[in-house]
């Protein structure tokens, strides 16, 4: 099984939070390791991608939103593995499944010495991947994370987040970027009053998974229930575990943005 990484500043920053995520863990039998030294709380974007054979793989992060030198303390740099990408990545800009995985086009911006097909024929022979799948970033997103947009539900389907209410012509873009892989889509639905100026996304697809246990970022607002309800629909066989992760949602990312995964020691 995996262990989920945590930082330590997840549990100074977020106390009662990362309290009620551990009693879940602990609740499931689901091992987590707590980094110490990381300059911020969102593990998924800086520490390597774990393979299902628990192989390691680094990339460089250095991301364009983090370039400022006001922002030099808040990079956590680490130990590069020995299977490395030698290209900018954020680890929320990777979603696998299997031998599958989802990118934004993002990181064809910020690799502008390769050329597309060189990128991704890096990251899919690094990763061990059949198809990698690039969807179009949201315009006004700085980060460009996939891991906010697409989830995977088998190696055939994926079930995204539905952008129609903001904009048909990038839900339209989203659909055709999955479709020409053959991919099923179910979308996550939302009701009118959810989006307000304080509420800009909906992050309950940024879920973890562990084998059959699903713990989902809510709110604490009468819309994650009709979220739940869609997630145990797709997820039939899972156990679903939501926590109010609401705070850690205003700045910017959920669940999986805060964790990452190994296997075994």
């Amino acid at each position: 099984m995996k262990t989920i990484r945590l930082s330590k500043l997840l549990f100074d920053n977020y106390p009662k939070k990362s309290q009620n995520l551990v009693e879940i863990l602990n609740k499931h039998n689901i091992s987590y390791e707590i980094l110490e030294n990381t300059k911020d709380i969102w593990t998924r974007d800086f520490m390597p991608f774990c393979l299902d054979d628990g192989t390691l793989v680094s990339y460089i992060y250095e991301p364009d939103y983090l370039q400022n030198d006001e922002y030099k303390n808040i990079r956590t740099k680490i130990v590069y593995e020995k299977n490395h990408v030698d290209l900018v990545i954020d680890g929320g800009n990777f979603v696998r499944y299997k031998n599958k995985a989802i990118m934004t086009d993002k990181v064809f911006k910020e690799n502008p010495s390769k050329t597309k097909d060189e990128i991704i024929e890096i990251i899919k022979t690094k990763c061990n991947l059949e198809d990698l799948i690039i969807i179009p970033k949201q315009p006004y997103d700085i980060y460009g994370h996939s891991d906010s947009m697409v989830r995977w539900i088998d190696e055939n389907s994926v079930f995204i987040n539905d952008f129609s209410i903001e904009s048909k012509t990038f839900n339209d873009k989203l659909l055709k970027s999955l479709q020409k892989h053959n991919l099923n889509i179910q979308a996550m639905k939302y009701t009118n009053s959810f989006f307000t100026k304080d509420r800009n996304w909906g992050a309950y697809l940024n879920f973890i998974k562990i084998e059959n246990i699903l713990i989902v970022p809510v709110y604490g607002i009468n819309e994650d229930i009709l979220a739940l309800e869609q997630l145990q629909n797709i997820y039939k066989n899972c156990i679903i575990e939501p926590i109010n992760f609401d705070s850690i949602i205003k700045n910017g990312g959920a669940l999986h943005c805060v964790s990452s995964e190994k296997i075994g020691v």
